[in-house]
């Protein structure tokens, strides 16, 4: 007896009505693959500062590009959802009373996790839109300064900022 196999278009698969508990079922796979996914491009591209320094540098600079940015919220929004929605599995593996919450407990992560994302959007994009001066560039240009060499200044740090000393010896 073999079963009837019907065509069905991504519209109809997506129109399934799992509602809270496909969608989070879907995105929490979908978020450990780009989080997996990441995690490999970190290693290789941080293993290729031993073997070519001029060419990960090359890579960093592609990286403060505003595409990279956003790509950045979505990898720090799929590390908050993944964590928040596992924790709300471990509660309903360990609590099997509250299976009976399961919808709101898939909305408080999605709920928990869009309050966590908005102050890491806004230091990771208002620097793009002048909002805000770039994080590290103040420390970065002070430390140009000390070793002498010359620093493109940038509205964030004026010519006449005084100059901490730093030392290397705390550091070991």
């Amino acid at each position: 007896m073999a079963s009837e196999f019907r065509a069905r278009s991504l519209g109809h698969a997506l129109r399934y009505k799992g509602n809270a508990g496909m969608w989070t079922w879907m995105l929490h796979r979908v978020t450990g693959l780009g989080i997996l996914a990441f995690l490999i491009i970190h290693v290789a591209d941080t293993a290729i500062v031993v073997y070519n320094p001029e060419f990960y540098d090359h890579t960093l600079e592609i990286y403060r590009s505003p595409l990279f940015r956003v790509a950045e919220l979505a990898i720090f929004f799929a590390v908050i959802f993944h964590a928040l929605n596992g924790l709300r599995i471990i509660i309903q593996d360990f609590w099997p009373l509250a299976m009976a919450h399961q919808r709101r407990l898939a909305w408080a992560a999605a709920g928990i996790t869009a309050v966590a994302i908005l102050p890491i959007a806004w230091l990771m994009l208002a620097p793009l839109f002048g909002l805000r001066p770039e994080p590290g560039v103040e420390r970065h240009e002070r430390r140009m300064r000390e070793r002498g060499q010359a620093v493109e200044m940038s509205a964030a740090a004026p010519a006449n900022a005084p100059v901490a000393p730093v030392s290397m010896e705390g550091a070991r």
